[in-house]
């Protein structure tokens, strides 16, 4: 299988664990192998999603392992297509690579012990080193958001816990790369690569620098990052609800506890003042008079409408004390 033993840190994994077919019709095991591939499909056009070398064998149900079942058409049965997708989708995952000194082959999910749940076993093995792994569970299984997985690295009979992040759909990956400016301690060198991944409808300008806050980046990054989840999340939604009308919008915004508004009528009234909120980005120029505000009388983030220029994304233009009003 392609990757197997190259030692890539991968950041999603398959959790061939959660793969449990048992008292599944026909009808509703085809469903959830669509699902599944459609997650997974999904997530491999952005990111490489690795699996185990040995996830075939995985077992499904009672005396029936994956390869049983998705590769030879055994019970439980599932479509022929949705079986087909599925294996072609899973044989084109890397594998991760199984030569890791202290990796654990038992692992317990939220007081539930799991043999042989090697991916969730690398989960966690690459969490202990602080590098996050995000693992892609199958739909049948309630797992979902950061959930502890507890092993032993085999230097301490006593097992250790850490949080492990579980996905079902697609969306919910966003919520793990937010999670890691704090779980991973995202240093200023490596925030708008991350900040990119995390908010995908956002463009972020070139001459952004947290250098022009009042306030060094360690007091900053938690704020910014909160402001960039909402503004992604709900700022078009709002605008859209509103019909654009400024305090509604602004009204809306605040449910999520920051102050989010435009310009004021004297400030728009100033041509040169607004000036300042111009922002040069390959090429064009585009108005952030939209901003947030973390204290009342310094450190803004100004940001544009959703811009048709940027296939409906919103550009976060400026970082700054204060400009002139």
């Amino acid at each position: 299988m392609p990757g197997a033993g190259n030692g890539e840190s991968y950041r999603i994994v398959v959790d061939e664990s959660s793969f449990d077919f048992r008292g599944l019709t026909e009808e509703r095991l085809t469903d959830l192998l669509d699902d599944f591939s459609d997650t997974l499909e999904e997530l491999s056009e952005q990111h490489p999603v690795a699996v185990s070398p040995w996830w075939v064998e995985a077992e499904c149900a009672d005396d029936r392992k994956l390869y049983d079942v998705l590769y030879e058409g055994e019970t439980p049965r599932a479509g022929r297509d949705a079986r087909l997708r599925m294996v072609r989708l899973m044989d084109r995952c890397p594998t991760w690579d199984t030569d890791l000194p202290g990796l654990p082959d038992r692992v317990e999910v939220a007081g539930t012990a799991h043999d042989l749940a090697w991916s969730l076993c690398y989960a966690w093995w690459r969490t202990r080193r602080r590098h996050h792994v995000a693992c892609l569970v199958f739909p049948v299984r309630d797992r979902r958001g950061w959930l502890p997985l507890s092993a032993s690295d085999g230097t301490t009979d006593e097992p250790v816990a850490e949080d492990v992040f579980h996905l079902v759909e697609a969306p919910a990956l966003s919520e793990f790369w937010r999670s890691l400016f704090r779980r991973e301690d995202i240093a200023e060198q490596g925030f708008f690569d991350r900040a990119r991944r995390s908010f995908p409808e956002l463009v972020f300008a070139d001459s952004l620098s947290f250098r022009k806050f009042d306030g060094s980046y360690a007091e900053m990054r938690d704020w910014v990052v909160r402001l960039l989840g909402v503004v992604h999340d709900h700022f078009a939604e709002a605008l859209a609800l509103h019909s654009g009308q400024p305090h509604q919008v602004q009204a809306e915004l605040g449910r999520f506890g920051l102050d989010l508004s435009p310009e004021s009528p004297n400030t728009r009234s100033k041509p040169g003042i607004m000036k300042q909120r111009d922002v040069d980005h390959e090429g064009e120029t585009y108005r952030c008079e939209w901003h947030g505000k973390k204290e009342r009388h310094r450190n803004r983030v100004h940001f544009s409408l959703p811009e048709p220029r940027l296939s409906g994304r919103i550009l976060i233009g400026i970082f700054v004390d204060h400009l002139d009003t």
